[in-house]
C-alpha cells in the first residue's frame, strides 16, 4: 500500500513538473536580459548582430563567431571580428544597417534605450545586458550560451575563468591587509572619475591583490582630487587609450608627495581588457596581479 501511495505520489510529481515547463512552447526560448525583460526566441539565434565589444567577444570565445553577422565600430577583438560587418558606433546604432541583416537576435546595453525601442517595434529580439560583476558577466555568458543554444560551451567557459583566478590566488597565497597596495584607478583626468565598490574593476582590483582606494564608493563615479592625495595609492593604474609621460603625474600639484609617483608604480593597462566586461577579465587580473606582486610571479 505504502509503495502504491509513493508511486502515485512520484507519477503526480513528473506530471505536475511535465505541466510547468510547457509553459514554454517546445522549441521556444525565452530568456530574461539584465533589466528583467522576457525575449523569447523560436529557436536558438543564428543570427546576431552585437553592439557591445564585451559581447562581441563572448560570442567569439564560444566559438560562435560565424553567427555574428553586426557589430559596433568598437568591436576589435579577436582579430575575426574586424571582418564583420559594421553597424555604426557604440553609442549611435545604425537602425537600417541593422535591419538589413536580418538578425534573429541583437545583444545591445543600457545606453541602446532608442535603438532597443526601435527594434522591438519592428519584431527584432533584443537582449539588453549591462553587468557590474564578475557574477553579472558570468550570468550573460550563460544568457548568450542559451540564446544560441550553446550552454555547454558556455559552462566551459565560465568554468575556465573561475580556473583563472583560482591560479592567481593560489600564487597570491594568504595575504595580509597590509601586503595589498592601495590601488588608484583613474578613468580620466581632470576631473577624475573612477570606479567604486559594486563593479568588476572593483573585483579586478582585490582579484589581483590589492585594495581599491575607491573604498566606501560606490559604482562609477567622480571623486576629488584631494580625496586621492589624502588616501595616497601605492600603485596607479590607468586604462586611457593613450598612455601619458609618466613624469605628468609629478607635475600635477600635490601629486610628488604620492607614493605611487614618488616610486614610479603607474601603469597603463589595455582598457580593452580591464573596461570590457568579457572573457578577458580575467587577462586583466593575471596582468595586475604581476604588477602589483612581482615577487609572486617569478
Amino acid at each position: 500500500m505504502k509503495k502504491t501511495l509513493v508511486c502515485a505520489i512520484l507519477v503526480f510529481a513528473l506530471l505536475l513538473g511535465g505541466c510547468t515547463r510547457q509553459q514554454e512552447e517546445p522549441g521556444t526560448l525565452t530568456l530574461v536580459d539584465d533589466f528583467g525583460r522576457e525575449v523569447t526566441l523560436e529557436e536558438p539565434a543564428q543570427k546576431v548582430v552585437s553592439l557591445v565589444p564585451s559581447v562581441t567577444e563572448i560570442m567569439f570565445a564560444l566559438g560562435a563567431g560565424e553567427l555574428v553577422v553586426g557589430v559596433s565600430a568598437y568591436c576589435n577583438y579577436p582579430e575575426a571580428a574586424l571582418d564583420v560587418p559594421r553597424v555604426g558606433d557604440f553609442d549611435g546604432p545604425n537602425l537600417e544597417a541593422i535591419v538589413a541583416l536580418e538578425p534573429d537576435l541583437v545583444v545591445a546595453a543600457s545606453l541602446h534605450k532608442e535603438t532597443v525601442e526601435a527594434l522591438e517595434d519592428l519584431g527584432i529580439p533584443v537582449l539588453a545586458l549591462d553587468p557590474m560583476t564578475f557574477e553579472e558577466i558570468y550570468a550573460n555568458i550563460l544568457l548568450l550560451a542559451r540564446a544560441i543554444g550553446e550552454e555547454q560551451a558556455g559552462e566551459e567557459l565560465v568554468t575556465a575563468m573561475k580556473n583563472r583566478l583560482a591560479a592567481v590566488a593560489e600564487a597570491l597565497g594568504e595575504l595580509e591587509a597590509d601586503e595589498r597596495p592601495v590601488v588608484f584607478y583613474e578613468n580620466w583626468y581632470p576631473g577624475i572619475w573612477t570606479a567604486g565598490e559594486d563593479t568588476f574593476i572593483d573585483e579586478i582590483i582585490a582579484w589581483a591583490g590589492g585594495r581599491n582606494l575607491a573604498w566606501g564608493i560606490s559604482r562609477w563615479t567622480e571623486i576629488q582630487e584631494e580625496e586621492v592625495l589624502a588616501r595616497n595609492p601605492d600603485i596607479i593604474i590607468h586604462g586611457y587609450y593613450e598612455p601619458w609621460p609618466v613624469e605628468s603625474f609629478a607635475q600635477r600639484e600635490g601629486w610628488e608627495a604620492v607614493k605611487a609617483v614618488q616610486q614610479g608604480r603607474i601603469y597603463f593597462i589595455d582598457p580593452d581588457i580591464i573596461s570590457r566586461t568579457g572573457p578577458r577579465v580575467t587577462d586583466a587580473v593575471e596582468e595586475l596581479a604581476r604588477l602589483f606582486h612581482p615577487d609572486k610571479f617569478k
